[in-house]
């Protein structure tokens, strides 16, 4: 009688798994994997004028023996978007994905890129790209306003200038600002339009920020925005102005920064107060008198629920000997 060979231990699961093929699928590997073509995968729109919506498809086939999967099409930021004509194709199927770009918050030359996953093993993630010059049929000068720091009840007054780069006639019908602490007149001055941006006397103390909406006769760009950053001062200026520190867990210590700068000279801070008691003060940093920087730390021993409290800073200023922060947590 011959002796048989036993079979090692190792090559068991992969003989069962010959084995399994054979018996369902007539010993043959049938496995049929999906492949993804595109046309192209660039595309330059050339030149578009600021404000304008383009479009354009990228062709896609399927030149596998299995169903195509289109899982996702990720733009790279929002002025893009995109979406497939078909989520499944066939082999041999084509099919488009559809982007369009917005460009009302670009100038001069932009690429973005699409990602699009598919289930082809070769390339899951395939890389689309989108180049356009975009220019401007109504320009502003300065695009951005940049305020600074401005003394309250200081009077203060710049000049945005609006113009037509083409031989549009322009017209501007209509300005506001997203914020109140500014005044907004127009006026021409031959061909340039004049925005006279002033703040108001009693705007309130602290930073501020926004837009200012140019309304226009010009179909490519009808609004123009123009963000606007400051600051109104007097002799002590505190940032942030409310301490968050969200939620918390229960016996855990959390800590924010707070930045005292001092402008009017000769003012001293002659005390810092933070209340409830578990509301601590790290000593301050100092540079040449003007800068401070505080911590201000809930300890572990604060109470679940939600905690509000102040930080109080004394000083010999008149216009402001106490400034009042206020501080808002959530303990859980």
């Amino acid at each position: 009688m011959r002796k048989r060979t036993p079979v090692p231990t190792r090559l068991i699961p992969l003989l069962l798994g010959l084995a399994m093929g054979g018996v369902l699928f007539g010993g043959e590997n049938t496995s049929k994997l999906p492949r993804l073509v595109f046309d192209e995968t660039q595309h330059n729109f050339g030149e578009v004028y600021r404000g304008e919506k383009v479009s354009h498809k990228f062709i896609l086939k399927n030149e596998g023996e299995g169903t195509l999967e289109v899982q996702g099409v990720r733009p790279s930021c929002g002025c893009t978007a995109a979406a497939p004509s078909k989520n499944n194709l066939a082999p041999g199927e084509q099919g488009d994905i559809e982007v369009t770009f917005q460009s009302d918050v670009f100038v001069g030359k932009v690429t973005k890129t699409i990602v699009v996953d598919t289930n082809d093993p070769e390339t899951p993630h395939y890389t689309l790209t989108i180049e356009a010059d975009v220019k401007e049929e109504v320009t502003a000068n300065p695009r951005r306003l940049f305020l600074e720091q401005v003394r309250q009840g200081q009077s203060l007054k710049t000049e945005i200038e609006i113009k037509a780069v083409t031989d549009l006639d322009l017209e501007v019908t209509k300005i506001n600002s997203s914020s109140p602490v500014l005044e907004l007149e127009k006026r021409q001055r031959g061909n340039t339009h004049i925005i006279e941006v002033s703040i108001k006397k009693d705007a309130p103390l602290g930073r501020f920020g926004g837009d200012i909406l140019v309304f226009t006769n010009s179909k490519r760009q009808p609004v123009l925005t123009i963000p606007f950053f400051g600051e109104i001062i007097s002799d002590i200026s505190i940032f942030p102005p409310t301490i968050s520190y969200g939620t918390i867990s229960k016996g855990s210590e959390a800590m924010r920064q707070v930045l005292i700068t001092i402008y009017q000279e000769g003012v001293k801070l002659t005390r810092l107060e933070a209340m409830p008691e578990f509301l601590n003060l790290r000593e301050a940093t100092e540079t040449g008198g003007r800068f401070h920087r505080l911590e201000v730390i809930i300890t572990k021993d604060a109470p679940a629920g939600r905690l509000e409290g102040s930080l109080k800073i004394y000083s010999t200023s008149k216009a402001q000997p106490i400034i009042n922060v206020p501080v808002y947590a959530v303990v859980k």
